[in-house]
């Protein structure tokens, strides 16, 4: 793991001082890189310029954040907060189906956004 953090600065280093200059200038990633300059340009370039896919990654981060729900709680003291949520959403089904409803509606408006965009 040491050399990890011994590593890890000199090939930052070899990527922005040498790997990049050399893909700005290749022709067939020249207009991605003239679009995608800052970090967010560069994520927006990557997604396809699409909500869409920028809705499934925010998805995608909410059901891993809620998998390591547990370890993360009793990081900071609360080992069952997982099973404390759970049972919230047992004893209150409206919250469960408040959120699916908020999620799909979220989904095809980003969706339609994109069929009116082509």
């Amino acid at each position: 793991m040491l050399w990890l953090f011994l590593i890890l600065p000199g090939l930052l280093c070899a990527y922005f001082v040498v790997v990049r200059p050399i893909l700005h200038v290749i022709p067939a990633l020249k207009s991605f890189y003239d679009e995608a300059d800052t970090f967010w340009g560069k994520a927006w370039a990557i997604t396809g310029r699409s909500v869409t896919v920028v809705w499934g990654l925010v998805l995608t981060g909410i059901g891993t954040v809620f998998q390591w729900l547990d370890p993360i709680a009793s990081a900071f003291g609360d080992p069952d907060l997982k099973a404390q949520v759970m049972e919230a959403l047992k004893n209150n089904p409206r919250y469960l189906a408040y959120t699916m409803i908020g999620i799909s509606t979220i989904t095809i408006v980003a969706r339609l956004r994109s069929v009116g965009k082509s």
